[in-house]
């Protein structure tokens, strides 16, 4: 009878400690930033595996800025936070997913470098915490091709009214966000070997305005940035 109900205790200790919650990576990067940065958003994807809601609870654990850099904020799923240490709660969907974005200033006399900033979360009936990695790095002073060349991508109108094409010259882009001239990301895109190329996406629920359009690898790598004005 006592192994039974050890056996039973383990068993429910086991299913208190199986966390649910995965992460597309433990750590995220922008690298080679040849410029300053206004609110530059760095997200990473929190993925609920089970039939259910799950309410975790995450916060700013720590940072390691360089001289020049100046965190404006975190975000979850669009509504930004102070950039400070406050716990916040986050409902992700059953079998769906949500993202922690962290913003980022940089000036133009910034230290070349990288600076680091760490998000904590922990999931309800999970013993421990998980710890994302935002990382941004800049070399401003090197002579590095302009972001905004014709070797990753290509679009077409730009100026647009009611959709964009954009034309992948480089196999290697796997995500597109879209963010305002606030830094706020307002569209995200993932390419895979299925995705249509050219890929046109609609700009009917998009105000006028001028966007940029920020393309990276599968590894979270800044690619190519591309600015685009609808109208």
């Amino acid at each position: 009878m006592k192994k039974l109900i050890l056996l039973g205790l383990f068993i429910s200790f086991t299913a208190s400690t199986f966390a649910q919650i995965t992460l597309w990576k433990d750590t995220v990067e922008v690298i080679n930033l040849n410029k300053p940065q206004s609110n530059l958003p760095l997200f990473d994807t929190l993925y609920n595996n089970t039939n259910a809601p799950i309410t975790i609870t995450w916060n700013k654990l720590s940072d390691n800025l360089l001289s020049g850099w100046t965190g404006t904020g975190i975000c979850q799923d669009g509504t930004c936070f102070s950039y400070d240490n406050t716990p916040h709660n986050f409902t992700i969907p059953a079998n769906g997913k949500g993202e922690i974005d962290v913003l980022m200033s940089i000036a133009a006399n910034a230290t070349n470098g990288c600076s680091y900033v760490t998000v904590e979360f922990s999931e309800p009936g999970v013993i421990g915490k998980k710890n994302i990695v935002y990382k941004f790095c800049t070399n401003m002073t090197a002579s590095t091709k302009d972001f905004t060349n014709n070797n990753v991508v290509t679009i077409f109108p730009n100026p647009a009214s009611n959709f964009i094409n954009l034309n992948i010259l480089d196999n290697k882009v796997s995500n597109i966000d879209v963010v305002n001239i606030i830094g706020k990301k307002i569209a995200h895109f993932e390419i895979d070997a299925s995705t249509p190329n050219p890929m046109r996406i609609p700009l009917d629920n998009i105000a006028k305005g001028i966007y940029l359009m920020q393309f990276s690898d599968n590894n979270g790598k800044l690619m190519g940035v591309k600015r685009v004005t609808k109208q």
